[in-house]
């Protein structure tokens, strides 16, 4: 006999990239699509699905609030999230680099936002073989 499977999902599992865009509007956030591996958002644990509020205790409603909001301390990023019905704050200590220009954070925002946009109304596999999924 055949093992019935749970038809309990997660908020984040069922949410469409539509559903997703919409949640971000009304909370006045920014919809996270994924992370590049690696990155400072997977270490924090950012995760599709998650609506990114604030960064460094900036609001984050546009990718320009994001890039500024980040670039204000480049030692640190405390993020606040929308996940599951809750709000999350996260935090991560930055290693010292060599810090991007404005420009170039708002360039690699603005990439990382149309590779994201693709035209699709799929939310990406649950687990992805890189370990996490954000942005940031």
């Amino acid at each position: 006999m055949a093992k019935a499977r749970s038809s309990t999902l997660t908020v984040r599992s069922m949410q469409s990239r539509k559903q997703l865009a919409r949640l971000a509007e009304a909370l006045g956030g920014i919809p996270v699509w994924g992370c590049l591996p690696g990155s400072p958002a997977q270490r924090l644990g950012v995760r599709y699905g998650d609506v990114l509020l604030s960064v460094n205790g900036q609001r984050t409603s546009t990718v320009d609030e994001f890039v500024d909001a980040r670039a204000s301390r480049p030692d640190m990023a405390e993020v606040v999230v929308f996940r599951d019905g809750d709000e999350l704050t996260l935090r991560l200590e930055l290693e010292a680099s060599t810090p991007l220009t404005e420009d170039q954070m708002r360039e690699v925002a603005l990439q990382v936002a149309e590779a994201r946009l693709a035209p699709t109304d799929h939310p990406p596999p649950s687990e992805p073989s890189y370990g996490g999924s954000s942005v940031m």
